[in-house]
């Protein structure tokens, strides 16, 4: 067909609608384009921004880190006077640091975790001690490699921390320098002592992980509180840390500032002391930061994905979709949308032409069987009185078909116009109804085709079977079983009509000899207008329409109508009711 044959049949929409969509999905590319190019843009400097804040928070540990480390040494080595001159003479002996230089280390029971104290001359590299004396492989460290450290940045900080091996596991050798009043500030002596704090005791990154409050003023919802309970102290360095100006604060909206990172604690090796969240989860958004002072351990702090609607405007943009893609998507749908409708209109056309022909098809035959009859009676061509009689039957066969053919049509027609919400709401008259008795007659009203069919119909009913719903519908419902049957099935086929009482329930069954209903199309029987392999010249004729009305018809009776196969291979109907208190069936 041309496009002018086409335009005709169906109209020009199809043309502007696919102009219009090809007009759509090229202005949608080109957003696309520009799009993706500035959330590139604004996704790397977000990122930027995030990174440089997680490097901001971990130098930020790192620094309080070190604050809490010269606290705790600062009371270890107070004998010692750290940063002032010293001359060699006037160098206090080892033990004048105390038995326990640091008292709030938690590394083990002294029984268990003796402590050394030493003293190492510099440049003669002689060591003293006070206490059990480390192993050989601490001695030479101690001896020959805390000389080197203390005469670099130790200098200025008046301490440092140097991880090691010992023999129950990592420990830490805690040391300052004593220099002289020179210029250069030459060490004279290094001080110190067993220690285990940053590799066993990490009390002090917890702490830090808790009071250190790293999220900038700017976030919105986050306020600062202070802790009342803290005492008052003329020391301000002892407590800077834990002071009000360090404490978390709070979130009005109930998120906690710590949940918004992960403070990860590594020593020089690259071996995990400390970790807070336990359950912390992967990002790429990290920053590190070494702290030398303490044993070479590196700080880093890795935020979650979602912290950056904190720290950024609006969050890191999603690498997904920007709108111009779903603007795309959108288009596409549009024509899917559009083309599927004109599709169903040209099949709902096509649909309607089928039903016109399948009805002037079904009403064709008994209409010309009708008038053959009618004119052999009326020119008096009926050789007996038999004969005229059995014409007369077939008249009245034919007329109840087209009867029941046109009640068919108008009760399909019927429920298709109603609204959805009515469209199950037959007007139906429930009551006791011996489903058996109306089998028996139904099976009767059909005789006479089934005989032109020479097909048997075996009754296979109880004696009394009471259910509740509406006789009519009930006998409507057989004969459209009945008449499927007797057009889909082979000539000479056995038709089997069950009823039984079954508990609460009656159970009405149908069983044909015929070539079944395939299992994908079970469902769309009950459709109106749907037929199996039909075609306008196909034999069988009808209008689709039995199974549709024989559903509705059930669904108004609350009773539950089922297609299956037999043993055989044929087609079972099954017609479930509720069963009548007013009556009972065997």
């Amino acid at each position: 067909m041309s496009i002018t044959s086409h335009m005709r049949a169906y109209g020009a929409r199809p043309l502007l609608l696919g102009g219009a969509l090809v007009g759509i999905v090229v202005v949608s590319a080109l957003a696309v384009r520009e799009s993706m190019r500035n959330a590139q843009e604004r996704r790397a400097a977000a990122e930027r921004t995030v990174r440089d804040y997680a490097r901001f928070a971990s130098y930020l540990y790192s620094t309080r880190a070190y604050l809490f480390a010269r606290d705790r040494t600062t009371f270890a080595y107070l004998a010692l006077h750290p940063g002032d001159p010293w001359v060699r003479s006037a160098l206090p002996p080892v033990t004048a640091l105390a038995p326990i230089p640091d008292t709030t280390e938690k590394c083990g029971p002294p029984a268990k975790w003796p402590i050394y104290r030493f003293r190492v001359d510099v440049p003669s590299h002689v060591v003293r001690y006070a206490g059990v004396p480390p192993g050989p492989a601490i001695d030479k460290i101690i001896r020959d490699s805390i000389p080197k450290l203390a005469d670099m940045w130790p200098k200025l900080a008046g301490f440092g921390y140097l991880f090691v091996d010992g023999p129950n596991g990592r420990e830490a050798i805690a040391y300052s320098p004593a220099v002289d009043s020179t210029k250069n500030q030459n060490v004279l002596a290094v001080y110190g002592y067993r220690s285990c704090y940053g590799v066993r005791d990490t009390t002090d990154y917890s702490q830090l992980f808790r009071v250190v409050r790293v999220l900038p003023r700017m976030v919105q919802g986050y306020t600062e509180e202070t802790s009342p309970d803290l005492p008052a102290d003329s020391a301000p360095r002892s407590y800077a840390l834990a002071s009000g100006k360090m404490m978390t604060g709070k979130w009005l909206k109930g998120m906690p500032a710590d949940s918004l990172l992960t403070l990860t604690v590594y020593d020089d090796q690259g071996r995990k002391i400390y970790q807070a969240p336990d359950s912390a989860k992967s990002s790429n958004y990290y920053g590190v930061s070494p702290t030398p002072y303490i044993g070479g351990a590196s700080f880093w702090v890795t935020l979650r994905p979602d912290a950056a609607r904190y720290l950024v405007a609006g969050g890191i943009p999603e690498s997904g979709v920007p709108a111009s893609w779903l603007l795309l998507a959108g288009s596409i749908v549009l024509a899917i949308a559009g083309f599927a409708s004109l599709r169903s209109e040209i099949r709902l056309v096509n649909s309607r032409q089928r039903f016109l022909a399948n009805v002037s098809h079904e009403l064709r035959t008994p209409l010309q069987q009708i008038l053959m009859f009618v004119q052999l009676i009326r020119l008096g061509r009926t050789r007996t009185e038999d004969e005229r009689e059995r014409s007369l039957e077939i008249v009245e066969r034919e007329t109840h078909r087209l009867i029941s053919l046109s009640n068919s049509v108008l009760a399909g027609t019927s429920s298709q116009s109603k609204a959805p919400e009515t469209n199950s709401e037959l007007q139906l008259r429930s009551g006791p109804v011996d489903v058996a008795d109306v089998a028996r007659n139904a099976a009767d009203f059909f005789a006479p085709l089934a005989d032109a069919r020479k097909m048997n119909i075996d009754l296979d009913v109880a004696p009394r079977a009471v259910a509740r719903g509406d006789s009519g519908a009930i006998r409507q419902i057989l004969i459209n079983i009945l008449d499927n049957a007797a057009k889909y099935g082979p000539i000479g086929q056995t038709i089997t009509v069950g009823v039984r009482t079954e508990g609460k329930i009656v159970r009405l069954w149908v069983d044909d000899t015929g070539p079944g209903i395939p299992v994908a199309q079970r469902d769309k029987v009950w459709n109106p207008f749907f037929r199996i392999g039909g075609t306008l010249d196909d034999s069988t004729g009808g209008a689709g329409l039995g199974l549709s009305i024989v559903r509705e018809l059930a669904t108004a009776m609350e009773a539950d109508a089922v297609l299956s196969e037999t043993p055989t291979g044929g087609t079972r109907f099954t017609l479930v009711l509720p069963a009548s208190n007013n009556g009972n069936g065997s």
